[in-house]
């Protein structure tokens, strides 16, 4: 199981190092999507420190989304229009391509929460980045150059996203299954938690919300829940 996972991660690694830059739409996409889940990531770790914080990471999640969740919608279906597009029917293909960037961005969330909480996870520490989310400091329209690739998304979207649907549900007529975007960090999150052996299985995928149960040698299980590439056990 190690040995699998390792393989995985190292091939992960491999393909990060030897692809070229990402091209600027892609690279508004990885923006929108990593400054989605550094925030879920954060109202995580804040909700549990006190209730104060809790209210505060409600505010800051409420208040970003209502400025910054259409764009981050926009990047989901780029996303996924991507995928599409470069893969074709060739689904097991898409769900690496799915899998790797999903592990990217929730990587890539964690290091900054781990940046910004590196004094430790205090009431004081969590409001004060809150703060930043939910009085507009981190919102995704600072990055004026790649914000303006998140506006052509948005239109993208309202103009192509039905015929994406279609796509989707066709190739997963076609093919029989769905494949899950999360299971990678989802198993991640099981090893590190629950058991060393832990084994994943997906009970739903319906992206943004997907949802595993994870096995552990002993025959005990938990199940896993991953809204938008960000997991927590249930």
């Amino acid at each position: 199981m190690f040995l699998r996972i390792s393989l995985v991660f190292l091939s992960l690694a491999l393909v990060a190092c030897s692809s070229p830059a990402r091209k600027p739409q892609e690279q508004a996409i990885f923006h929108a999507l990593v400054h989605d889940a550094t925030l879920r990531t954060l109202v995580q770790h804040c909700n549990e420190v006190s209730k104060s914080s809790e209210q505060e990471a409600w505010k800051a999640q409420k208040e970003w989304w209502k400025r910054n969740g259409a764009f981050v919608e926009a990047a989901d279906y780029g996303f996924s229009y991507n995928m599409i597009n470069f893969t074709g029917n060739r689904q097991e293909t898409g769900a690496r391509y799915a899998m790797a960037l999903t592990f990217d961005v929730v990587d890539e969330a964690e290091n900054r929460v781990s940046e910004t909480l590196k004094e430790g996870v205090s009431e004081e520490a969590c409001i004060a980045a809150l703060l930043d989310y939910r009085d507009g400091n981190k919102d995704l329209s600072d990055n004026k150059e790649l914000y303006s690739l998140l506006l052509n998304l948005v239109q993208q979207k309202k103009s192509r996203g039905p015929d994406l649907l279609l796509q989707q549900a066709e190739l997963d007529i076609e093919k029989g299954k769905k494949y899950s975007r999360s299971s990678i960090t989802a198993e991640r999150l099981a090893i590190r938690t629950v058991c060393p052996g832990a084994v994943v299985h997906t009970l739903k995928a319906n992206w943004p919300l997907e949802i595993f149960e994870a096995s552990c040698p002993d025959k005990s299980y938990v199940l896993v829940e991953c809204e938008w590439g960000n997991c927590k056990v249930r």
